[in-house]
């Protein structure tokens, strides 16, 4: 079995609500024990946090003793820049000059959080970073403001690893990262050594995207440096079991991030509304484990000889084979 490592995001261990009951569907559990129920997952061995509500200057000490407690490590830290009225205009890429430095400030912030808890990533989410109505937004400023900020941030920590994560819409009608096209040519304009991608595969399926081909595109220019791994039925993030829907293209983004040798982890990012979290973090890692097992089923050349012949029957026996 590979050892893949797996991290969890605290922020769906506790109540999880909807625009409907915006309390959630179950009791709310304290950040201790979303901890410990992650440490009872095997395979999870890392956690993924916002700045500030899940870990602020307040909390870092509580932080560090519940990682050396439960041996799980701070995966990530990612600023919160999408819950808050001031933002809703957008946040680094805000026209008023003071409410971005406020959100360049937030993420400053974030960047010392986790270099003090040593995490790997940093990443932004510019969900606000949009617009919603056909002549709201200057495209160039707006383009122009998101690239100088990150190179403010990137040039705040240059030792720390930062990533970029896009969706194409939600909670804007339309993200200005909405693709990896569009993401990777902001990460290859600004050109840092500390900036890269992380993938979520139910972004990229919202957008009709191939996940396989968005990772050997990411990874063509070595910046592919986390996943976060989930599903849906393509119109909405709805952050599902891994597997549950898109399996085969689940099992084709697993072959090919062997083969291009990634070396990062696999995030579950899930928004388990009515299921146990917990139960819903051991499905999705079982899940992957045996996609893993389906593919050692088959040889690889053979799947490699399809490049060269796009033989489609051929390609149905062979996923057939699998399952056998």
């Amino acid at each position: 079995m590979r050892d893949i490592k797996f991290s969890a995001g605290i922020w769906y261990l506790g109540a999880v609500g909807d625009r409907f009951a915006k309390g959630g569907y179950r009791p709310d559990v304290p950040l201790a024990q979303r901890w410990r129920n992650a440490a009872a997952v095997d395979g999870i061995a890392g956690m993924e946090m916002h700045y500030p509500n899940e870990v602020n200057e307040d909390t870092i000490e509580e932080v560090r003793v519940l990682s050396r407690e439960t041996g799980l490590q701070v995966k990530a830290v990612a600023p919160l820049l999408w819950t808050e009225p001031q933002w809703r205009y957008g946040a680094l890429t805000n026209p008023d000059p003071a409410l971005r430095k406020a959100a360049i400030d937030r993420a400053k912030k974030t960047l010392d959080i986790a270099e003090a808890l040593q995490a790997d990533l940093v990443i932004y989410w510019p969900a606000q970073d949009g617009y919603d109505y056909v002549f709201q937004a200057d495209y160039r400023q707006r383009f122009e403001l998101f690239v100088q900020a990150m190179r403010e941030l990137l040039a705040y920590k240059p030792k720390q690893k930062q990533v970029l994560e896009y969706k194409a819409y939600e909670p804007r009608t339309h993200i200005f990262l909405g693709n990896m096209g569009t993401v990777l040519t902001v990460v290859n304009e600004i050109g840092a050594p500390n900036l890269g991608v992380n993938y979520d595969i139910g972004h990229g399926l919202m957008m009709r995207e191939e996940m396989a081909e968005c990772v050997a595109l990411a990874m063509r220019y070595a910046k592919l440096w986390h996943t976060h791994f989930n599903d849906n039925w393509r119109q909405f993030d709805d952050d599902l079991i891994v597997g549950s829907v898109n399996f085969w293209e689940t099992l084709e983004i697993l072959f090919w991030l062997d083969e291009l040798d990634y070396e990062g982890w696999i995030g579950l990012d899930l928004f388990p509304y009515r299921e146990d979290p917990a139960a819903a973090m051991r499905e999705s890692i079982a899940n992957i484990r045996r996609m893993y097992e389906l593919l050692e089923k088959v040889d690889r050349a053979e799947i490699r000889a399809r490049w060269q012949d796009n033989d489609a029957i051929k390609i149905s026996q062979l996923l057939r084979r699998m399952l056998s």
